[in-house]
This record gives C-alpha cells, structure tokens and sequence, in this order.
C-alpha cells in the first residue's frame, strides 16, 4: 500500500527482507539472530543497529497486533482465536527472549555512554527496566496471563441478553438506560445483571487465576506484590502513595460535584432516590439523543467534525477510515480500542456501536489516539512511538472535549447540540470518582493477597460507597453492584492502567480550558477590529497565532514527541501541567460546574 498522505506513507525496509510474510517465529528469528552477533565499533554503527532492531520488533509487533484484532473483531471463530493464541504461546515468548539478549547487548555497549543523552536517556530508562524486571521464569507466566485474558475477552463477548423479543448484545442494553420509560430501564438493567450473575463464579475463578499468576510473577523478580512491577515497568513519574493522595483530592472536589449534579437528577425526576438505572436518562423525560443509524454516519459525522475544529484532523481520521470495526454485534470482544499495526505505523480503531451519543464520544476518543499514532510516526524507533499513557489518554481525551464544541454534524438543533455537550461534561466529573474507586481496589487486591471473594466484593462496595456515595442500588437485583468490577476489562487484563485516565482528564481539561480561552480572545479581537475598521492594524500571521488553531498547534507537536520524553515533558510541551493535587482539580471542576449551568 503507498499514499500521497505523508501520515500514511510507508517505510520501506532496510534489513529485513522486502518480501518477507511473516507466518511463524522461524522467519523473523534469523534477523534477532544477526542483530545478536554484529560486531559494533562506533557510535554510528549502533545507531544503525538499533534501527535494524527497531525494524525487526515492528515486523514482529504488527504480527501479533494483526491477530489481537481478528480475535477481537471474532471472538466466536475457532480459527482467528487458535492463530492468536498460538501468536501468544509461540512468538511473544521467543520475542521476550530475544529482546532480552538485545537489551543487554545495548545496555552493555561502552559506546551507548556516547549516544546523545537528549535523544536516548528515555530509551535508557526504559531497557534499564526491562532488564531489571526480565527473568526467563516469568515468559511462561506472562503467555498464561495472555490465555486467560483471552478468556475474559470470550466470556464477555458471548454475553447476549434475549429482551423485548430480540437478542441483544450488553452495548445494545446499555442503550435502555436513556430510554425515559423508568419500568423500561429497570426491566433493562435487572436483565443485564441477571446475565452478567451467570457467569459470576466463572469470572471470580478466572481472575483468582490471574492474581495467583501474577504473586507468582512479582516474587520471581524479588518484588513485594505486583503492583510494585507495575510501577515500575510503567516508568512512572509517580508513586502508589501519590496515587493515594490523587484518590482523596478526588473524593474532596470530583465527587462533591458529581452529587450535587445527581441531586439536581433527582429533583428533574421527581424521585426519592436515583436508582442505577435513573443515571444515563434524560432529566426532562425526553427519548435518547439518536446522533446516527449507521456505523458509517457515525464515522463520517466524527471526520465532519474534526474537519471543522482543524482541517488537519480532519484529513488524517479521513484517512483511515478503512481501518476501523465500529458497529456492535455478537461474538465480537466488548469495549473499544486503538491500536497500531507498528510496520505500517497506522492505526486501527475498535468499538461497539449501537447509535448513541457515547458512541460519537468514543470514536472521537479513539481518534485522538489515533492522531498520535500519526503524528508519532516518523520517530526513529518503535519504542518512542508509544507514549506514556498518561499522556496518550490526553492525546484522546482532549478529543472528546473539543469535538463536543462541533456537534452540528449529528444534531441540527442548538438544543439537541447543548444536550450532548452537557451529558459529555457530566460524564467527565463522573470518570474521576470511577477511576479512584477501579484504581483504589485494585491497590488494595494486589497489596491483600489471599483474601477470599466476599472480602474482594466487600471492598468493591465500600469504594462504591466512597466515591459514588448518591446512587441507591437497595432496589437492585440481588449482587449486582458486588460484582460490577467484572465489567472493568482493565481489572482483569491491564492491572494498573487506569489512574491514567485520571491525571489525562487533568491534562484534558486543561487543553480544552486553553482552546476556549483562546477562541474567546480571537472573536473579542477580530469582532473589534471589524466593528472599528481597523483589521489591518494587525498582520494576518498575527491573527493566526491567536487563533484557537494554536492550542492544536500544541497538541499536534505534543503528540509527535511520542514516547521520547516522560509524562511531564509532554504535559509540558502540550503547555500543560502535570499536576493532580487538589488545588489545580478543584478549579478545572469549577469551570466545568460552570459550563454544565450555562448549557443548561
């Protein structure tokens, strides 16, 4: 494939040969071979090096990213799970191992202390880690691990529920909750939680499995717990008592809000109490926003909008509109993803679509990620073209946000416009008591080894109670809310990855703050100077530089650092601050309390 697109545009090889279709680990092998025993006397030869490693990885990495994604779009086909499992069970471990064997031949070059350290001290920090967190005992545990992640995938994506005479996927009942017939959604919900209770047991033993592995993982490296590995595997800029801390600034500003908004819900209802079911519905008793029918409005409606907040954007998510599965349907894994064939360097986008508003959220989410993908591109090796997902989340986030200001291409009426922005907003204030009660359970999980399932349900609902203190589920099917952890894919398959979508929100927020500022000043100005006739007072490329394409501007070079600079720098660089403390989330509320009152 070949593109006039320059973010599209591929990159020819230069060690491995042109021609080779991987099929099995024995066709790559003999590169790492090579790689292994090149003899290195300068610092040019390394670097030549390790663009020939980073050429080899990517061949390898889009392998199995190609099988992830079949496997997920097709949970239910024998053939697309058996190829990756058997890209698990065959190549990733082969891959560990050699990777292994290349980082210490990096790590232990004399000539790597002559590399410019502004270009390589990330990637030193990161092979520092890998060494120190490799032992060949853990590739055993970690392809375990992949199986019954997989597992879970299987488990959730074969759930349909039969009501109101159709089979429906969980995404298409979750459409219900808007509905504004309250015996409607409630008859929804109990149907739903029925069928997630059936397979309660299963999913219990199936991440008991998961924690036994992991202990195991941890104490093969000398570690106190595994949430000890993930701190550090993830370079972390933080630590779990920053984390702590993060949860109560939450708990002091986020969740205030979040139940001043539900008290307002259950006013506008007319209720005693707002039940879980009374949550997603519109607080005027009108039906549920219907943005699009079809998965192919909904990703034409997403292009119309971030032509509109900048061509750029636009243009990009335009063009990969041939690399997406969008719509909701059975067998196909829950939940939504971006991930990166990383030889091609482009993006693949993942969701369930069934017609909602959170849908439109969603794929502007994955769009985001999606531009940092292309954006990142052209950085030299593939480890710098991931970034830490604290930021990776803003790149997403940021997303969602702003393409909320640009809705006409699914609502005509101003109303329908402010609505969707409105419960957008909502939703934010809502992710940070969620995120503090996933990440607050899973420290306590990883740091109370041996507790039993009622204690790991109880601690489930006491965090419930914390940060989501106003919802009432007294009325609710029996066990519902004790196992409502089993639908946080994050829990079972990426421990830890989730206080990210937090400090992004921060980061978010604060970009969206920038935009709106930004744009207020160019209309104040552009306004006076037309009213007064007086445009020519200043310079076009004036006008440009205060014009809200700045802040894009921002973030687009932001997103292209990739993964060569920490969390910090990229906040940084995107003119943002990393920082979580109480101060700076009590006031990012306070605009958003703000807006949500204006919107109406």
């Amino acid at each position: 494939m070949s593109s006039d697109k320059p973010w599209l545009k591929l990159f020819p090889r230069s060690f491995v040969a042109a021609d080779l279709v991987m099929q099995s680990w024995a066709d790559i092998e003999p590169y790492f071979a090579k790689l292994s025993q090149r003899d290195l006397h300068t610092t040019a030869e390394l670097e030549a090096w390790l663009a020939d490693w980073s050429e080899a990885q990517s061949v390898v990495e889009e392998f199995a990213s190609v099988r992830y994604v079949e496997m997920t779009c097709h949970t239910d086909d024998e053939d697309k799970k058996n190829a990756y499992l058997e890209c698990v069970r065959e190549v990733e471990p082969k891959l560990i191992e050699w990777e292994n064997k290349l980082d210490h031949k990096y790590y232990d070059s004399p000539l790597r202390a002559r590399l410019n350290p502004r270009r390589f001290q990330q990637f030193d920090r990161r092979k520092k880690a890998d060494i120190e967190l490799f032992t060949e005992k853990n590739i055993p545990l970690g392809v375990r691990l992949q199986e019954l992640s997989q597992k879970y995938q299987e488990v959730m994506g074969a759930m349909t529920v039969e009501f109101e005479g159709k089979e429906r996927t969980m995404p298409q009942m979750a459409q219900f909750m808007r509905e504004p017939d309250r015996g409607l959604r409630e008859r929804a919900h109990r149907a739903s939680a029925q069928r997630r209770l059936v397979e309660k047991e299963k999913l219990d033993l199936l991440f008991d499995e998961m924690l036994q592995v992991r202990g195991e993982f941890a104490a093969n490296l000398g570690l106190n717990d595994y949430r000890e590995y993930c701190f550090r595997s993830k370079l972390r800029d933080y630590t779990p008592e920053d984390c702590l801390q993060f949860h109560e600034s939450i708990k002091n500003t986020a969740v205030p809000l979040a139940g001043k908004l539900i008290e307002k819900r259950r006013n506008a209802l007319g209720l005693g109490s707002v039940a879980p079911w009374d949550t997603e519905c519109d607080e005027k008793g009108r039906p549920p926003l219907k943005p699009f029918t079809e998965p192919e409005k909904l990703a034409q409606g997403v292009t119309d909008i971030f032509m509109r907040l900048d061509p750029r954007l636009g243009e990009r998510f335009d063009s990969i509109r041939h690399s997406m599965d969008l719509d909701s349907r059975k067998g196909k894994a829950p939940g939504g993803y971006q991930t990166t064939f990383s030889e091609r360097r482009i993006p693949f986008i993942f969701t369930n679509a069934v017609g909602s508003q959170t849908d439109v959220n969603t794929l502007l989410h994955e769009g985001g990620h999606a531009f940092h993908t292309m954006e990142s591109r052209t950085q030299p090796l593939t480890w710098y073209r991931h970034a830490a997902m604290e930021f990776s989340e803003v790149a997403s986030m940021s997303m969602e946000l702003l393409g909320g200001r640009e809705l006409d291409p699914f609502y005509d009426k101003k109303e329908e416009r402010d609505r969707a922005r409105a419960e957008h907003l909502r939703h934010v204030v809502d992710i940070f008591g969620w995120v503090a009660m996933v990440d607050a359970f899973q420290h306590w999980l990883y740091t109370h080894p041996g507790h039993s399932h009622a204690q790991r349900d109880d601690k489930w609902v006491e965090l419930y109670r914390k940060f989501s203190p106003e919802i009432d589920w007294s009325t609710a099917t029996q066990g519902a809310l004790r196992s409502l952890w089993h639908r946080q894919l994050h829990i079972f398959e990426v421990p830890f990855y989730y206080i990210e979508y937090a400090i992004a929100q921060l980061g978010a927020l604060q970009i969206y703050r920038n935009y709106r500022a930004q744009g207020k000043i160019f209309e104040e100005i552009n306004s006076a100077l037309a009213t007064n006739g007086a445009r020519a007072i200043l310079s076009e490329e004036t006008l440009e530089s205060i014009r809200p394409r700045r802040v894009v501007d921002q973030y687009l070079n932001a997103l292209a650092r990739g993964g060569s600079a920490p969390a910090p720098d990229l906040f940084e660089a995107a003119a943002i601050k990393f920082d979580f403390s109480e101060n700076v989330l009590g006031r990012l509320m306070g605009m958003v309390e703000a807006e949500i009152g204006d919107l109406g």
